[in-house]
């Protein structure tokens, strides 16, 4: 019995491994979407490595890039330094530092690294005020590009979200960022009991756009 019900949550989380097709989205908090509309319409397809993190039963993300809609579950690979890499089914990755991205590897132009201190500084300590966030991109012709962004964090109240069909009591944590190019507005949901980061829509840059992603804790 207990074997049938392991191996049924086993095959459960790689089947959730995978890209979804597009969707349409707006422009303001309810980009982050439920579980249900991420993993619709998953393919079976999976990687040895993904397999082996599924049934050891690594924490999974739910991930959404809203430029092409392209969804799933991806699951924490490693954790070091703080820094923990999540792995989706066809080798793609991000990096996240206590839930803020850090880079993406695979997923085409790639964000090579952010140097985000004092966004995360004021984000957890839920301090209003200004910031400035790095961030390095790979060009057309292989090289580094570090723009910097000019960001405005503001403390957006209390908010509360349904997982797995409970509510979760957080706060929303706006940041505003703009530098002479580019603009763009990240959201943070951190959970009120121990501030940690459930929910979120990040930007990624030009290429890929924004990211939602949440995790699939226990209420």
């Amino acid at each position: 019995m207990m074997i049938a019900r392991r191996l049924h949550l086993v095959t459960s989380a790689i089947a959730a491994l995978a890209c979804l097709s597009t969707a349409a989205c707006t422009n303001d908090e309810r980009e982050v979407l439920t579980a249900e509309q991420l993993t619709r319409g998953l393919s079976d397809q999976t990687t040895a490595r993904a397999a082996m993190l599924a049934n050891a039963g690594a924490e999974q993300m739910q991930v959404r890039f809203l430029k092409t809609g392209r969804s799933g579950v991806m699951l924490q690979e490693t954790r070091r330094a703080g820094l923990v890499t999540w792995l989706s089914s066809d080798g793609a990755s991000l990096q996240t530092d206590k839930g803020l991205l850090r880079a993406t590897r695979g997923f085409g132009a790639g964000l090579m690294a952010v140097d985000l201190k004092q966004s995360r500084g004021r984000i957890f300590a839920h301090a209003e005020g200004p910031a400035e966030r790095f961030h390095s991109y790979l060009t057309g012709n292989d090289e580094t590009e570090t723009r910097t962004y000019h960001c405005d964090i503001k403390d957006r109240g209390n908010r509360t979200l349904t997982v797995a069909g409970q509510e979760i009591a957080t706060l929303l944590i706006a940041e505003s960022c703009v530098n002479p190019d580019q603009s763009f507005l990240n959201l943070y949901w951190l959970r009120a009991t121990d501030n940690r980061l459930i929910q979120s829509r990040q930007w990624t840059g030009p290429y890929l756009g924004t990211v939602t992603t949440r995790l699939q804790v226990t209420p």
